[in-house]
């Protein structure tokens, strides 16, 4: 017994671990799903290594385009195919490309437009990031551009001007209407980098640049006069604005509600279908579609939508038993009445009930019913014929009654020639 005891224990705990386990795992795994998802710091810093030192205007511009990643690899075969197009006939050509404005901006920066393309794990990370922790990402910015500061490797040159307000770092071009992107190796720009675990994100860089510790630029862009500088950073509350006036060069508005809006909001339907990271952001970007109705089943079989008319065909089931209300149709049933009726008086008196005439209508709208002993209790013209063959079968015993003089009674027939007659059996009944 003493052996048994502690194996019997061991049983006993295997068999509810066997039953608490998968229900454990089940809860873990739903309530995973259902929360959202969050980059790690380390994740953040890695990502963002390779942007956060462009001018502000770009660097908005790479994080809103980066929340379309389709619409980024549409537009960069369309710009490979097009790459003899710069300036106004450029701008002439998006305006017929239905993208966000965001990525139009990025066919001015063709090097840039590809990196985000041929990268497109770390593109749609990027832009997952920039969706679900707006804040996080842009201090993440902050604190980059502070070490690049530190390390001496970020300053106001002829190309690009930084300005450090209230530890906020800014980074503006020199000349609004030419843009000049910065090129550096995130590795070294910052100095020892401090997340072995998470090394930066390359991208491409254009031809004849060599890594190094210093930055260097490319080739300076033309833009019109603030056609560029249509999106800035808000820092003190990590916003990104947008004024879409700035953007008709390039861009179509069809929604008069955009030129309004000036604090940028992700816009669904430019993802195109690109799943969300996660069930919460899904479920706060998910585009709700007019509820278009599936066809019923009378639809289907080719009764018209809307209104559903009831078919003009007379149910097969008794009135009597129907519990549920008629519709009447909508032309008027007319009740065709034979034109030769013999009197009710001929019809008694003969005993015999001559067959109705009936029209070609009745005979295809009379419901087929089975023989059954109970076939037409309850309505008139079987209560009628039943007290007919009763009084005819009361006549015909009286008749014969009077022959065999068996009962010296007389049949009184009623005025107006009433075959129901009294039977008086003597003086039983006195007439008054």
């Amino acid at each position: 017994m003493r052996v048994l005891a502690p194996t019997l224990c061991r049983m006993i705990w295997i068999v509810i671990t066997l039953l608490v386990l998968p229900a454990g795992i089940m809860a873990q795994v739903a309530g995973d799903f259902d929360q959202e998802y969050k980059f790690s710091k380390e994740e953040l810093t890695q990502m963002l290594a390779p942007i956060a030192l462009y001018p502000d205007a770009l660097t908005a511009q790479i994080l809103m385009a980066s929340t379309y990643p389709l619409e980024v690899v549409e537009a960069e075969r369309w710009r490979g195919q097009n790459l003899h197009l710069e300036g106004k006939d450029l701008d002439d050509a998006l305006l017929d490309m239905n993208w966000d404005p965001s990525v139009k901006s990025l066919c001015h920066f063709p090097d840039i437009l590809k990196s985000m393309s041929d990268k497109l794990d770390q593109t749609r990370k990027l832009g997952d990031a920039f969706l679900g922790q707006e804040e996080e990402v842009l201090a993440t910015v902050q604190e980059l551009r502070g070490k690049a500061i530190e390390q001496g490797n970020l300053s106001t040159t002829t190309e690009q001007k930084v300005i450090v307000e209230d530890e906020i770092v800014k980074i503006e071009p020199a000349n609004p209407q030419f843009i000049y992107v910065p090129v550096y190796d995130p590795f070294y720009v910052y100095g020892p980098w401090w997340y072995p675990a998470y090394p930066p994100y390359y991208w491409y860089y254009p031809s004849g640049f060599y890594g190094g510790v210093s930055i260097g630029f490319s080739s300076g862009i033309y833009f019109g006069f603030n056609t560029f500088s249509w999106t800035w950073f808000d820092w003190p509350y990590y916003r990104v604005y947008i004024d879409t006036n700035r953007t008709r060069s390039f861009h179509r508005h069809y929604d008069r509600r955009d030129e309004i809006r000036y604090v940028w909001r992700h816009n669904p339907q430019h993802r195109k279908g690109v799943a969300y990271r996660d069930l919460r952001t899904s479920e706060r970007f998910s585009v709700r579609t007019p509820r278009v109705s599936s066809p019923s089943d009378l639809e289907r079989r080719g009764y018209p939508g809307g209104r559903i008319e009831q078919p003009k065909v007379r149910s097969l089931q008794p009135r009597s038993q129907r519990g549920e209300r008629q519709v009447p149709s909508q032309a008027p049933q007319i009740r065709q009445i034979p034109a030769t009726r013999p009197p009710a008086s001929v019809i008694r008196r003969e005993g015999v009930t001559p067959p109705r005439v009936q029209s070609g209508s009745d005979i295809l709208q009379r419901p087929v019913q089975r023989d059954n002993p109970f076939r037409g209790v309850g309505e008139g013209s079987f209560e009628r014929r039943a007290g007919e063959r009763g009084a005819i079968s009361n006549r015909s015993n009286v008749m014969r009654q009077q022959t065999d003089g068996s009962l010296g009674g007389q049949l009184k027939q009623r005025p107006g020639g009433d075959p129901r007659g009294d039977v008086r059996g003597g003086d039983s009944r006195r007439e008054r």
